[in-house]
């Protein structure tokens, strides 16, 4: 077993363990589900690279090539073993360049028959074993990468499809604010029951609050503490405000998350008089 095949092997389990801890931490985020895809993917076509390189070399160190930045863009932090271990497979590849398949022992990597190819070879069993253009394979790591960014695709268009199914199932209702003044600072905040038809987990609701003028004042967080909410159950929140009186209000954006993603789900503006 050549080298390079020991690294190929070394990095796709260090890619699928990437993978595999990109999905155990789908729940902080949903869109880790795509990134440990494409990794899990990208790792096991890397491993075509041994295949190829019995066909071409060349070949196989842009399949390594490929897979290992797939593993990279995939999991990030968690993809960079299986990223470095491509990259050395490529290299070390490169330098076994002449134990492939496609050169025989007179050192040839190519052979032009001048009458029948079989004959030739009954008599001559050394010549070369690739004298079939090798430009064929290179259609597998160009479908490599489609398969990679259509992974991609896929994964982000079913994020983005879920995240809004969980947009549209979420109400929020008898909103009330009793924001007022009390010895030179706005006190109070906004009320209201929050709802949804579907589960969601470690939810964080906060509040952006803007003057007049559209700049941002105050962030805040509701301070009934909701974490996981049930399908169909009513939790009431509260988002606080706190400022001097000189930072009146105008209106504030009630932003709902789920599990510590960066994007809300689902946001709602309240205006004040």
């Amino acid at each position: 077993m050549k080298i390079h095949q020991i690294i190929a092997v070394l990095a796709m389990v260090f890619g699928l363990g990437g993978a595999f801890v990109a999905y155990s931490f789908s729940g902080l985020s949903a869109e880790l589900i795509t990134n440990g895809s494409i990794s899990l993917v990208s790792s096991i076509l890397g491993l075509l690279g041994i295949y190829l390189f019995e066909k071409d070399y060349k070949i196989a160190i842009v399949q390594y090539i490929i897979c290992g930045i797939g593993v990279l863009v995939g999991t990030s932090l968690f993809g960079i073993l299986g990223f470095i271990f491509y990259l050395m497979a490529a290299v070390i590849a490169y330098m076994e360049r002449d134990k492939g398949g496609y050169i025989s022992s007179n050192g040839l990597e190519d052979a032009h028959f001048f009458g029948e190819e079989s004959e030739i070879r009954r008599r001559y069993s050394n010549f070369p074993k690739n004298t079939n253009n090798s430009t064929v394979y290179w259609i597998i790591p160009t479908v490599s990468v489609i398969i990679i960014i259509l992974v991609g695709v896929l994964g982000g268009l079913s994020y983005a499809n879920d995240m809004q199914a969980k947009s549209d199932g979420i109400e929020l209702t008898n909103l009330s604010s009793d924001i007022k003044v009390e010895y030179g600072y706005y006190t109070g905040g906004v009320q209201g029951i929050l709802k949804s038809q579907r589960d969601l987990d470690n939810v964080q609701i906060k509040g952006l609050w803007y003057s007049e003028s559209g700049a941002q004042i105050d962030e805040t967080y509701d301070s009934s503490l909701i974490s996981d909410i049930k399908a169909n159950h009513e939790y009431n929140i509260n988002i606080p405000y706190y400022k001097p009186s000189n930072d009146k209000p105008k209106h504030v954006e009630i932003q709902v998350y789920e599990s510590f993603d960066d994007k809300p789900i689902y946001s709602k503006n309240i205006t004040f008089n």
